[in-house]
Protein backbone atom coordinates (compact mmCIF):
# COMPACT_ATOMS: atom_id res chain seq x y z
CA UNK A 1 0.00 0.00 0.00
CA UNK A 2 1.19 3.71 -0.77
CA UNK A 3 0.62 5.32 2.74
CA UNK A 4 3.46 7.50 4.74
CA UNK A 5 5.19 5.92 7.60
CA UNK A 6 4.49 6.67 10.67
CA UNK A 7 6.72 5.45 13.05
CA UNK A 8 7.16 7.02 15.98
CA UNK A 9 3.73 8.57 16.04
CA UNK A 10 2.90 7.95 19.93
CA UNK A 11 4.89 10.59 21.11
CA UNK A 12 4.46 12.77 19.00
CA UNK A 13 0.47 13.24 19.31
CA UNK A 14 0.24 14.60 22.79
CA UNK A 15 -0.78 18.14 22.46
CA UNK A 16 -2.59 20.71 24.82
CA UNK A 17 -5.99 22.49 24.26
CA UNK A 18 -7.05 25.79 24.77
CA UNK A 19 -9.51 27.77 25.64
CA UNK A 20 -9.99 29.56 22.34
CA UNK A 21 -12.42 29.29 19.26
CA UNK A 22 -10.04 28.98 16.88
CA UNK A 23 -6.77 27.99 17.77
CA UNK A 24 -2.93 28.63 16.42
CA UNK A 25 -2.28 28.18 12.59
CA UNK A 26 -1.60 25.10 11.97
CA UNK A 27 1.01 25.26 9.07
CA UNK A 28 0.24 22.66 6.76
CA UNK A 29 2.88 21.23 4.18
CA UNK A 30 2.22 19.60 1.20
CA UNK A 31 2.31 15.58 1.08
CA UNK A 32 2.93 14.07 -1.95
CA UNK A 33 1.65 10.34 -2.44
CA UNK A 34 3.98 7.91 -4.92
CA UNK A 35 1.89 5.82 -7.55
CA UNK A 36 -0.95 6.11 -9.03
CA UNK A 37 -3.93 7.83 -7.11
CA UNK A 38 -7.19 5.13 -6.83
CA UNK A 39 -8.82 6.98 -4.34
CA UNK A 40 -11.85 6.55 -2.84
CA UNK A 41 -12.44 10.70 -2.36
CA UNK A 42 -9.70 11.73 -4.89
CA UNK A 43 -8.53 15.39 -4.14
CA UNK A 44 -6.67 17.98 -2.98
CA UNK A 45 -7.42 18.83 0.95
CA UNK A 46 -9.78 21.39 1.31
CA UNK A 47 -12.32 22.78 3.94
CA UNK A 48 -13.40 20.59 7.24
CA UNK A 49 -17.10 20.33 8.25
CA UNK A 50 -17.77 19.85 11.71
CA UNK A 51 -20.23 20.59 14.25
CA UNK A 52 -20.78 23.21 17.14
CA UNK A 53 -24.05 23.22 19.94
CA UNK A 54 -25.84 21.86 17.13
CA UNK A 55 -25.00 23.28 14.22
CA UNK A 56 -22.62 22.78 11.22
CA UNK A 57 -19.53 24.90 10.15
CA UNK A 58 -16.56 24.84 7.68
CA UNK A 59 -13.48 25.90 8.22
CA UNK A 60 -9.91 26.16 6.10
CA UNK A 61 -7.33 24.36 7.74
CA UNK A 62 -4.95 25.95 5.66
CA UNK A 63 -5.86 29.84 7.26
CA UNK A 64 -3.59 31.40 8.65
CA UNK A 65 -5.75 34.09 10.26
CA UNK A 66 -7.54 32.59 12.84
CA UNK A 67 -11.63 32.90 12.71
CA UNK A 68 -11.27 34.34 8.99
CA UNK A 69 -12.93 31.50 7.04
CA UNK A 70 -15.10 30.11 9.63
CA UNK A 71 -18.30 29.30 8.02
CA UNK A 72 -22.37 28.78 9.42
CA UNK A 73 -24.16 26.39 7.23
CA UNK A 74 -27.14 25.68 9.41
CA UNK A 75 -28.59 27.98 12.52
CA UNK A 76 -31.27 25.80 13.70
CA UNK A 77 -29.33 24.06 16.68
CA UNK A 78 -30.70 20.27 15.98
CA UNK A 79 -27.75 19.24 13.16
CA UNK A 80 -25.17 16.57 13.05
CA UNK A 81 -23.45 13.96 11.06
CA UNK A 82 -21.78 16.39 7.98
CA UNK A 83 -20.29 13.77 5.14
CA UNK A 84 -18.52 15.58 2.52
CA UNK A 85 -19.67 13.83 -1.26
CA UNK A 86 -16.56 12.48 -3.20
CA UNK A 87 -16.29 16.05 -5.33
CA UNK A 88 -16.53 17.98 -2.88
CA UNK A 89 -19.74 20.19 -3.69
CA UNK A 90 -22.27 18.77 -1.36
CA UNK A 91 -23.02 17.75 2.14
CA UNK A 92 -25.27 15.36 3.66
CA UNK A 93 -26.10 15.84 7.34
CA UNK A 94 -28.71 15.26 9.25
CA UNK A 95 -31.51 17.45 11.08
CA UNK A 96 -33.76 15.95 13.56
CA UNK A 97 -33.17 12.84 12.69
CA UNK A 98 -33.88 13.21 9.13
CA UNK A 99 -31.07 12.89 6.35
CA UNK A 100 -30.53 16.08 4.05
CA UNK A 101 -28.41 17.44 1.31
CA UNK A 102 -26.96 20.95 1.33
CA UNK A 103 -24.08 22.56 -1.03
CA UNK A 104 -20.45 23.08 0.31
CA UNK A 105 -21.34 26.90 0.81
CA UNK A 106 -25.04 25.85 2.82
CA UNK A 107 -27.26 26.65 0.00
CA UNK A 108 -30.16 24.60 -1.85
CA UNK A 109 -30.95 22.70 1.46
CA UNK A 110 -32.46 19.44 0.34
CA UNK A 111 -35.00 17.30 2.62
CA UNK A 112 -34.43 13.44 1.47
CA UNK A 113 -36.22 11.51 4.55
CA UNK A 114 -38.65 12.68 7.03
CA UNK A 115 -40.20 9.77 8.68
CA UNK A 116 -38.52 10.44 11.91
CA UNK A 117 -38.85 10.35 15.39
CA UNK A 118 -40.65 6.93 13.82
CA UNK A 119 -37.45 6.02 12.16
CA UNK A 120 -34.23 8.09 12.76
CA UNK A 121 -31.69 7.99 10.22
CA UNK A 122 -28.29 8.09 11.00
CA UNK A 123 -24.40 8.15 9.91
CA UNK A 124 -24.36 8.56 6.24
CA UNK A 125 -22.00 8.03 4.03
CA UNK A 126 -21.46 8.70 0.36
CA UNK A 127 -20.62 5.96 -2.20
CA UNK A 128 -17.26 6.34 -3.79
CA UNK A 129 -18.56 7.83 -7.35
CA UNK A 130 -21.13 10.35 -5.77
CA UNK A 131 -23.98 8.36 -6.50
CA UNK A 132 -25.44 6.97 -3.35
CA UNK A 133 -25.78 7.60 0.36
CA UNK A 134 -25.73 4.61 2.74
CA UNK A 135 -27.07 5.21 6.19
CA UNK A 136 -28.61 3.66 9.40
CA UNK A 137 -32.29 3.31 9.30
CA UNK A 138 -33.70 2.80 13.04
CA UNK A 139 -36.85 2.41 14.65
CA UNK A 140 -37.98 3.97 17.63
CA UNK A 141 -36.57 2.20 20.89
CA UNK A 142 -35.08 -0.38 18.88
CA UNK A 143 -31.41 -1.75 19.55
CA UNK A 144 -30.42 -2.13 15.98
CA UNK A 145 -31.22 -0.18 12.36
CA UNK A 146 -30.74 -1.66 8.84
CA UNK A 147 -27.98 -0.68 6.20
CA UNK A 148 -30.33 1.71 3.67
CA UNK A 149 -28.86 2.98 0.52
CA UNK A 150 -30.43 6.58 -1.52
CA UNK A 151 -29.87 6.94 -4.92
CA UNK A 152 -29.10 9.98 -5.61
CA UNK A 153 -30.44 10.26 -9.34
CA UNK A 154 -33.70 8.18 -9.07
CA UNK A 155 -34.67 9.30 -5.58
CA UNK A 156 -35.37 6.10 -4.61
CA UNK A 157 -34.21 3.92 -1.36
CA UNK A 158 -33.00 0.39 -0.84
CA UNK A 159 -32.05 -2.07 2.38
CA UNK A 160 -28.70 -3.87 2.06
CA UNK A 161 -29.36 -7.76 2.30
CA UNK A 162 -27.44 -11.08 2.63
CA UNK A 163 -28.21 -14.03 1.04
CA UNK A 164 -29.67 -16.69 3.70
CA UNK A 165 -30.28 -20.54 2.53
CA UNK A 166 -32.67 -20.22 -0.53
CA UNK A 167 -34.25 -17.36 0.29
CA UNK A 168 -34.75 -15.47 -3.17
CA UNK A 169 -34.78 -13.07 -3.62
CA UNK A 170 -32.80 -12.12 -0.36
CA UNK A 171 -34.64 -11.12 2.74
CA UNK A 172 -31.84 -10.86 5.27
CA UNK A 173 -31.35 -7.27 5.48
CA UNK A 174 -28.43 -5.80 7.12
CA UNK A 175 -28.67 -5.13 10.76
CA UNK A 176 -26.06 -2.14 12.40
CA UNK A 177 -26.40 -1.16 16.29
CA UNK A 178 -28.00 1.58 16.78
CA UNK A 179 -26.10 3.89 18.81
CA UNK A 180 -24.36 6.85 16.69
CA UNK A 181 -20.87 5.35 15.29
CA UNK A 182 -19.87 6.08 11.55
CA UNK A 183 -20.08 3.75 8.82
CA UNK A 184 -17.67 4.16 5.37
CA UNK A 185 -17.76 3.46 2.04
CA UNK A 186 -15.17 2.85 -0.31
CA UNK A 187 -13.82 0.88 -3.52
CA UNK A 188 -11.14 -0.55 -2.24
CA UNK A 189 -8.42 -3.55 -2.97
CA UNK A 190 -9.61 -7.02 -1.23
CA UNK A 191 -8.32 -9.66 0.80
CA UNK A 192 -6.42 -11.01 -2.21
CA UNK A 193 -4.59 -7.20 -2.82
CA UNK A 194 -5.63 -7.53 -6.23
CA UNK A 195 -9.36 -7.54 -7.21
CA UNK A 196 -10.87 -4.47 -6.55
CA UNK A 197 -14.89 -4.07 -5.32
CA UNK A 198 -17.10 -2.01 -3.06
CA UNK A 199 -16.85 -2.56 0.86
CA UNK A 200 -19.02 -0.70 3.51
CA UNK A 201 -17.55 -0.98 7.14
CA UNK A 202 -20.10 -0.51 10.38
CA UNK A 203 -20.61 -2.00 13.16
CA UNK A 204 -22.36 -5.08 13.20
CA UNK A 205 -25.56 -6.04 15.27
CA UNK A 206 -26.37 -9.55 14.35
CA UNK A 207 -24.67 -10.47 10.57
CA UNK A 208 -22.22 -12.34 11.01
CA UNK A 209 -23.32 -13.47 14.62
CA UNK A 210 -22.14 -10.96 16.88
CA UNK A 211 -21.29 -12.67 20.38
CA UNK A 212 -23.06 -11.06 23.52
CA UNK A 213 -19.59 -10.75 24.97
CA UNK A 214 -18.23 -8.94 21.98
CA UNK A 215 -17.64 -6.07 19.97
CA UNK A 216 -18.06 -6.80 16.28
CA UNK A 217 -16.70 -4.30 13.19
CA UNK A 218 -17.69 -5.96 9.89
CA UNK A 219 -17.72 -5.35 6.30
CA UNK A 220 -19.82 -5.87 3.57
CA UNK A 221 -18.45 -6.14 -0.20
CA UNK A 222 -20.02 -6.09 -3.32
CA UNK A 223 -18.86 -5.90 -7.20
CA UNK A 224 -20.30 -2.91 -7.91
CA UNK A 225 -21.53 0.16 -6.01
CA UNK A 226 -24.99 -0.01 -7.16
CA UNK A 227 -24.92 -3.79 -5.75
CA UNK A 228 -27.12 -3.67 -2.31
CA UNK A 229 -28.24 -7.09 -2.01
CA UNK A 230 -26.90 -11.17 -1.55
CA UNK A 231 -23.45 -9.31 -0.10
CA UNK A 232 -21.77 -11.59 2.21
CA UNK A 233 -20.49 -9.64 5.34
CA UNK A 234 -17.06 -10.49 6.71
CA UNK A 235 -15.74 -9.74 10.52
CA UNK A 236 -12.81 -7.37 10.23
CA UNK A 237 -12.04 -7.14 13.69
CA UNK A 238 -14.31 -8.26 16.93
CA UNK A 239 -13.26 -7.17 20.25
CA UNK A 240 -14.13 -8.18 23.88
CA UNK A 241 -15.87 -5.78 25.81
CA UNK A 242 -15.31 -3.14 27.21
CA UNK A 243 -12.72 -2.59 23.88
CA UNK A 244 -15.29 -1.62 21.41
CA UNK A 245 -13.91 -0.05 17.71
CA UNK A 246 -15.85 3.36 16.53
CA UNK A 247 -16.18 5.74 13.45
CA UNK A 248 -14.34 3.63 10.59
CA UNK A 249 -12.50 5.85 7.60
CA UNK A 250 -10.80 4.48 4.85
CA UNK A 251 -7.36 5.41 4.11
CA UNK A 252 -8.12 7.22 0.95
CA UNK A 253 -5.26 6.23 -1.42
CA UNK A 254 -6.12 2.51 -2.63
CA UNK A 255 -6.97 1.26 0.68
CA UNK A 256 -7.17 -2.85 1.46
CA UNK A 257 -9.98 -2.96 3.33
CA UNK A 258 -8.78 -5.47 5.51
CA UNK A 259 -6.36 -3.18 6.43
CA UNK A 260 -6.23 0.42 5.43
CA UNK A 261 -9.09 1.45 8.12
CA UNK A 262 -8.71 4.49 10.81
CA UNK A 263 -10.66 3.34 14.06
CA UNK A 264 -11.03 5.00 16.97
CA UNK A 265 -11.00 2.71 20.48
CA UNK A 266 -13.42 3.39 22.84
CA UNK A 267 -13.94 1.72 26.76
CA UNK A 268 -17.75 1.45 27.41
CA UNK A 269 -19.08 0.93 30.62
CA UNK A 270 -22.65 0.77 31.37
CA UNK A 271 -23.79 2.48 28.08
CA UNK A 272 -20.69 5.12 28.26
CA UNK A 273 -17.92 5.09 26.14
CA UNK A 274 -14.41 6.47 27.38
CA UNK A 275 -12.23 7.03 24.45
CA UNK A 276 -8.77 5.53 24.29
CA UNK A 277 -7.41 6.95 21.44
CA UNK A 278 -6.93 6.64 17.85
CA UNK A 279 -5.34 3.91 15.67
CA UNK A 280 -4.41 3.42 11.79
CA UNK A 281 -5.13 -0.14 11.51
CA UNK A 282 -8.05 -2.29 12.81
CA UNK A 283 -7.04 -3.54 15.99
CA UNK A 284 -3.62 -1.54 16.23
CA UNK A 285 -2.29 -0.03 19.65
CA UNK A 286 -3.61 3.83 19.77
CA UNK A 287 -1.38 6.42 18.10
CA UNK A 288 -3.81 9.66 19.72
CA UNK A 289 -4.35 8.99 23.25
CA UNK A 290 -7.79 10.24 24.04
CA UNK A 291 -8.36 11.18 20.55
CA UNK A 292 -11.50 9.86 18.76
CA UNK A 293 -13.88 11.24 15.64
CA UNK A 294 -10.50 10.59 13.26
CA UNK A 295 -10.81 11.05 9.78
CA UNK A 296 -7.81 11.16 7.07
CA UNK A 297 -7.74 14.27 4.53
CA UNK A 298 -7.65 13.01 0.97
CA UNK A 299 -4.35 13.32 0.45
CA UNK A 300 -3.85 11.04 3.59
CA UNK A 301 -1.60 12.88 4.74
CA UNK A 302 -3.11 14.32 7.26
CA UNK A 303 -5.68 13.56 10.29
CA UNK A 304 -8.74 15.77 11.68
CA UNK A 305 -9.52 14.39 15.27
CA UNK A 306 -11.26 15.63 18.32
CA UNK A 307 -10.16 15.73 21.74
CA UNK A 308 -11.97 16.61 25.08
CA UNK A 309 -11.16 19.45 27.08
CA UNK A 310 -12.12 21.71 30.12
CA UNK A 311 -14.02 24.03 28.15
CA UNK A 312 -15.53 20.83 25.90
CA UNK A 313 -14.14 19.22 22.84
CA UNK A 314 -11.74 20.62 20.36
CA UNK A 315 -10.76 19.69 16.85
CA UNK A 316 -7.13 19.15 16.24
CA UNK A 317 -4.84 18.41 13.42
CA UNK A 318 -2.02 16.07 13.11
CA UNK A 319 0.11 14.25 9.99
CA UNK A 320 3.11 12.01 11.21
CA UNK A 321 4.10 11.33 7.59
CA UNK A 322 7.70 12.73 6.73
CA UNK A 323 10.45 13.24 8.25
CA UNK A 324 10.08 16.19 10.21
CA UNK A 325 6.23 15.76 11.31
CA UNK A 326 3.96 17.73 12.08
CA UNK A 327 2.50 17.72 15.16
CA UNK A 328 -0.78 17.36 16.77
CA UNK A 329 -2.12 21.23 16.20
CA UNK A 330 -5.40 22.66 17.99
CA UNK A 331 -7.92 23.79 15.43
CA UNK A 332 -11.18 25.06 16.03
CA UNK A 333 -13.48 24.11 19.22
CA UNK A 334 -16.04 21.34 17.70
CA UNK A 335 -16.68 17.57 16.52
CA UNK A 336 -17.14 14.98 13.83
CA UNK A 337 -15.16 16.25 11.39
CA UNK A 338 -15.19 15.94 8.04
CA UNK A 339 -12.16 16.56 5.43
CA UNK A 340 -13.25 17.84 1.65
CA UNK A 341 -12.42 16.60 -1.59
CA UNK A 342 -11.41 19.26 -3.88
CA UNK A 343 -10.86 18.33 -7.56
CA UNK A 344 -8.21 20.02 -10.18
CA UNK A 345 -10.19 21.99 -12.18
CA UNK A 346 -9.94 21.53 -15.58
CA UNK A 347 -7.23 22.28 -18.13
Amino acid sequence: MRRPTWTGARSRARAGVTGLTVLAACGLFTIVVSGPAHAAYPGADGLIAFVRHGDIYTINPQSLMPGATVRRLTRDGRDSGPRWSPDGKQLAYLDRGNLWIMRADGSHKRQITSRAPAYTDARPTWSPNGRYLAFVRTGHRSRYGYLTRYDTLTRTFATFSTPYHSESPTVRQIKVTALPTAVAWAWARDATGVSRGSFLIFEGATAPRCPSASYCLDALGFPAQADYRNGFPSAENTTAKPVRLLDPDWYPNDPMFSLSVLTSQARCLARHCSPTGVDLTIGAAPILPGGYQAVYSPSGGYLAYVLGGRSGPVIYLYSPAGTVPLPARALISGTQPDWQPVRPAPV
